[in-house]
C-alpha cells in the first residue's frame, strides 16, 4: 500500500500533467520525434523507440517535466527513474547518460524542458537551501503552490512574444519555490567545489587528478585546489565523498552487499567504512540497506 506522502504527490503529478496538456497535445498533433522549440526557453523531447543517451550534457541548467513515459538518469553506476508527472532538474556541465522508455499505452516518450538562462539576481541572492549529503538526486518533490506556477509558468513562456513579461514573471515564481529546495540548487551558481563534486560523481573509481578536474572544468590546477580550500574541503575530501556517496546508493537501492558498498567507496576494511558512513549519514550501512525493501512497499 503507498504511503501517504506518495499518494500526495502521485496526485500532484496528475494534476501538473492536466495543465501541460495544451502544451503536451500540441507537441504530438505538430511535430514528430526529436527535440523541439515551442520558445526560446521551452523545449519538448519526443521519441518513440527505447534509447540510449551516452554523456548528454546541457549547456543551461533545466527543469524537466516526464509527460509521458519513463526515463532514467545514470551518473556513473547511480541511477534514477522518473515517470509521467515527475519532475526534475538538470545540472549545467554534467555529463549524464539518459534512457528514454516509451509508454507501453501510446508507444510515446514525450518531456518538456525549461532552461533556466538567467537566474533574476534578487532570486539569485535568497537564502537557498543546503544540499543534501546525499548526493545523486535529481527529483524535485512536488507542492500545490510548485505544481501550479510550473504549470503556468510552461503556458505562459509556450505563448505569444507579446508575453514575454508575463513568462519571464511566471518563470521567476517557479525560481523562488524551488530556491527552497535542496535538490534544485545547481539551477542556481554553483561554486568551484561542488562543480568539481559532480564531475568526480559520475566517475568516483577513478583516481581524478587536479591537473585532470581542472581542465575539464576550465581552471588551472593550482586555482582549483584553492578554491577547493576556501569552500572548507580538498580534491581527496570531494573524491571521498563522491565514493561514500556510491555507496550509499548502492546500499539504498540493494544492489550489492556491505564489502561491495565499502569496495565501491575505497575501503579494505569493512569496519572502518562502517564507523564512517555512520558518521555522515546518522545510520550504519545495514540500516540503510534494510531500510530499502520497506520504502517501497
Amino acid at each position: 500500500m503507498l504511503k501517504p506522502v506518495e499518494d500526495a504527490q502521485s496526485t500532484l503529478s496528475r494534476r501538473l500533467l492536466q495543465l501541460l496538456r495544451p502544451l503536451e497535445m500540441s507537441s504530438r498533433t505538430a511535430r514528430g520525434p526529436g527535440l523541439h522549440t515551442f520558445a526560446r526557453q521551452l523545449f519538448s523531447y519526443c521519441c518513440i523507440e527505447r534509447e540510449r543517451l551516452v554523456s548528454v550534457v546541457s549547456e543551461m541548467p533545466r527543469i524537466g517535466i516526464v509527460l509521458c513515459g519513463e526515463k532514467e538518469f545514470w551518473l556513473g553506476d547511480a541511477g534514477q527513474r522518473f515517470v509521467a508527472g515527475d519532475v526534475f532538474v538538470l545540472p549545467a556541465g554534467t555529463p549524464f547518460d539518459a534512457v528514454n522508455i516509451p509508454s507501453e499505452a501510446n508507444g510515446l516518450y514525450e518531456s518538456l524542458l525549461l532552461e533556466v538562462t538567467q537566474v533574476p539576481k534578487w532570486v539569485q541572492e535568497m537564502p537557498g537551501a543546503a544540499r543534501p549529503v546525499v548526493g545523486f538526486d535529481l527529483r524535485v518533490p512536488l507542492s500545490q503552490e510548485l505544481v501550479d506556477a510550473l504549470g503556468h509558468a510552461a503556458i505562459s513562456l509556450g505563448g505569444s512574444d507579446h508575453a514575454a513579461v508575463l513568462a519571464e514573471h511566471r518563470l521567476a515564481e517557479v525560481l523562488i519555490l524551488l530556491r527552497k529546495l535542496p535538490v534544485a540548487q545547481p539551477l542556481f551558481a554553483q561554486s568551484l567545489a561542488e562543480r568539481a563534486a559532480w564531475l568526480v560523481a559520475r566517475a568516483p573509481a577513478r583516481r581524478w587528478t587536479a591537473e585532470e578536474i581542472g581542465r575539464e572544468l576550465g581552471v588551472g590546477a593550482s586555482t582549483l585546489r584553492r578554491k577547493l580550500v576556501e569552500a572548507g574541503t580538498s580534491l581527496r575530501g570531494v573524491q571521498a565523498s563522491a565514493r561514500m556517496q556510491l555507496a550509499h546508493e548502492m546500499l539504498a537501492r540493494g544492489e550489492g552487499n556491505i564489502t561491495d558498498a565499502a569496495d565501491a567507496a575505497g575501503y579494505a576494511s569493512r569496519s572502518h567504512f562502517a564507523r564512517r558512513f555512520q558518521a555522515v549519514y546518522g545510520a550504519s550501512p545495514a540500516e540503510v540497506r534494510l531500510r530499502q525493501p520497506t520504502q517501497q512497499g
